[in-house]
């Protein structure tokens, strides 16, 4: 699967998830060779829309750490974003 196929999948599932932001039609070149990619994934709305807002794991202090900041944790430390949206897409 190409980045096209990849960042198509992503947007579809964000805005099933509720995302009505900016659907970066008008970069998609800056976007898909990865210099715009953060301006999106890193965005609250998208994450929330994308990752959902559930409870992922309660932390070992008691307090619970939702999905979205959770993935936007691995996600920041991932050496491929592409790869690892990839295999967030389910």
């Amino acid at each position: 699967m190409n980045k096209l196929d990849v960042f198509n999948k992503i947007m579809s599932k964000a805005k099933d998830g509720g995302y009505r932001g900016d659907d970066y039609k008008d970069s998609i070149g800056f976007i898909l060779d990865g210099t715009n990619i953060y301006s999106l994934i890193f965005r609250e709305d998208f994450a929330k829309a994308f990752w959902g807002k559930g409870v992922s794991k309660w932390g070992s202090d008691g307090v619970k750490i939702e999905k979205w900041t959770h993935a936007l944790k691995l996600l920041s430390v991932s050496e491929d974003k592409w790869v690892f949206l990839h295999n967030s897409l389910g």
